[in-house]
């Protein structure tokens, strides 16, 4: 049971009266609760809350502990120093996690940023993106989405950009925004979402230490001595410029709002139609309202312009919940912040791999059960796409009874965007299991069922009960020497007969003959009863029976013929003595 659902069960326990503040530890004797905290470096001064909001010591407890259990697709990288540790006064690092599969390599991938936390009181935040580390890691492996976010992207999330500011908001002021820099004048902090380099996008007044940021160190919009002049927000810096992040969401607290660029005008950024378009899918899923950043305030030095104008990042702020308590108490209230904004943030890590989202359909219906067929098993399916379809990628992969994957290729077979690919036969009882791949010439790639091969069609191939039935074809009578071919070729089956085997005796020994119409020559007389036996594919069988006949067709004994020649010899020299004797008087 991971520390944050202790901290859930105890604080129920709390709430009920069934035990006393001040008790909850787990066994190994330390407080992971800080709603009801034994050890006071935890929470000194802090408010009294019903949610177990974890410090930063427990944040960084659980990303190791989430590197450990899943050391397969996790990686906790220090990515900077807070400014007390710069400083000496703490040792506190910006740690930042890697999920994805081959986590240890830099694959050819999508990338996604996810920060929370850069004012110090946003506490729910903190706890979104640890919900969302949860997620990725816990059900990789049995969730299919889940599975294929983390195998085909690279998701890098920031759970604290500002942990110095934590622990001082957590410790003594629930309301801190800023990080802890001594400003040398009796005034603490920057705000570090005022401390990065504007928009950089060659508009003066999107530059850092414009609108909305105040250059009074006592402000909570101090934007600091000069852009990205603090440890946290270089930490940042330097990750975004050495990785290829597409879509970014920094969440903050509150107001119930997902915004884009730009926050220090209200000229439309270049990709301000799918900047809007992914904004309001977002916003659709958290309920919450939809608008350019600049509809809330005008800012500048803020992380959305920066990673936006500097980097070509699709960047979101999310405010989370409607306040107006930037770290509200109830339990209740924080779950549903964190359980609103998991859909949103797995949609935008989906979206990372085609931000221009281009229509790209596969329409295929798969089939229930399937008779068995020797013809094997033919998948349709109409593909389009805006971008045009590849069709060099085409393909269908199967594999059978849970065994290696295979693929064979799709070709166009009627209409425009239909393609066909054809699964070899299969015996009947065979567990079918199969997706369809497809490109565009975008090069992004759709299979259907969508997140396969985590989610696949199957099918049964049912086995055939229906035998065949036989056709011997018509008797025949043939003289010695003579050869028949014999036909099974009236021989039906509703799937196709798959075997024809001719047997009957001949002179004393058996004889088998193979094919729809083999031969045979006879040479000895006798009645033959030929039986063919057809099968099918399922080995049902029919047989049915045929009649040969030889009789024994040679010229008879000379001696029964040579009376009938000699008379028919002496008529025909009487004939012709005769003939000769009336001609001689004729011509006397």
């Amino acid at each position: 049971m991971t520390p944050i659902r202790v901290c859930l069960i105890i604080a129920a326990l709390v709430s009920a009266g069934l035990i006393l503040p001040g008790t909850g530890t787990i066994p190994d004797g330390r407080s992971h609760c800080p709603a009801i905290l034994v050890e006071a470096d935890l929470y000194a001064e802090g408010p009294p809350i019903d949610y177990p909001y974890r410090n930063f010591s427990i944040v960084v407890e659980t990303l190791y502990e989430t590197e450990s259990s899943h050391s397969d697709i996790a990686r906790v990288y220090d990515i900077g120093d807070s400014w007390e540790k710069t400083e000496g006064i703490a040792d506190r690092d910006i740690l930042a996690i890697k999920i994805s599969d081959n986590v240890d390599s830099d694959e050819d991938e999508p990338e996604v940023l996810m920060m929370a936390l850069q004012h110090a009181r946003e506490w729910p935040t903190s706890e979104i993106a640890l919900q969302l580390i949860e997620n990725l890691t816990d059900s990789y492996g049995s969730d299919a989405r889940i599975t294929w976010l983390v195998d085909n992207r690279e998701t890098w999330i920031i759970p604290v950009v500002n942990p110095d500011g934590l622990e001082f908001a957590m410790t003594y002021d629930d309301m801190w925004r800023k990080n802890r820099r001594d400003n040398g004048d009796t005034t603490y902090g920057v705000d570090l979402n005022r401390n990065y380099n504007g928009s950089e996008n060659g508009d003066p007044f999107g530059e850092w230490g414009g609108a909305g940021a105040s250059h009074i160190t006592s402000y909570d919009t101090y934007c600091g001595e000069s852009p990205f002049s603090e440890p946290e927000t270089q930490a940042v810096r330097n990750l975004v410029k050495g990785r290829s992040f597409t879509v970014a969401i920094d969440f903050h607290t509150h107001g119930n709002l997902v915004m884009w660029p730009w926050g220090y005008t209200a000229d439309l950024p270049p990709d301000n139609e799918d900047l809007v378009r992914i904004g309001y899918e977002l916003a659709a899923l958290n309920d919450y309202e939809a608008d350019q950043s600049v509809g809330l305030y005008p800012t500048t030095g803020d992380s959305l312009d920066w990673l936006y104008g500097s980097a070509d990042i699709f960047a979101f702020l999310f405010e989370v919940g409607e306040g107006p308590d930037f770290n509200p108490d109830g339990m209740d209230t924080v779950l549903e912040q964190i359980a609103e904004n998991i859909p949103p943030a797995l949609l935008l890590i989906e979206i990372a791999g085609d931000r221009e989202e281009m229509q790209f359909d596969i329409d295929h219906t798969p089939p229930d059960d399937t008779l068995y067929s020797d013809t094997g098993f033919e998948v349709d399916a109409n593909i389009t796409a805006a971008r045009r379809v590849d069709t060099s990628s085409l393909s269908v992969a199967y594999r059978i009874d849970g065994g290696p994957w295979a693929e064979i290729g799709m070709s166009k077979t009627a209409g425009n965007d239909t393609y066909t690919g054809v699964i070899p036969s299969q015996p009947g009882g065979s567990a079918v299991s199969y997706y369809v791949i497809a490109c565009d010439e975008g090069g992004v790639g759709l299979t259907s069922p969508k997140y396969a091969p985590y989610d696949v069609h199957a099918f049964t191939v049912i086995p055939d009960a229906e035998p065949p039935e036989a056709d011997a074809g018509l008797a025949a009578t043939i003289t010695l020497g003579a050869s028949v071919s014999f036909d099974g070729s009236g021989s039906t089956d509703n799937v196709g007969v798959s075997s024809y085997t001719w047997e009957f005796d001949y002179d004393g020994s058996p004889v088998e003959l193979d094919g729809a119409n083999p031969a045979f020559t006879f040479w000895v007389e006798g009645i033959y009863e030929v039986t063919l036996v057809v099968t099918d594919s399922s080995g049902n069988s029919d047989s049915a029976t045929v009649t040969v006949t030889v009789i024994d067709g040679a010229i008879p004994e000379f001696g029964y013929v040579v009376f009938p020649v000699t008379a028919i010899l002496a008529v025909m020299v009487f004939a012709r003595f005769y003939l000769d004797r009336g001609r001689r008087r004729q011509a006397g």
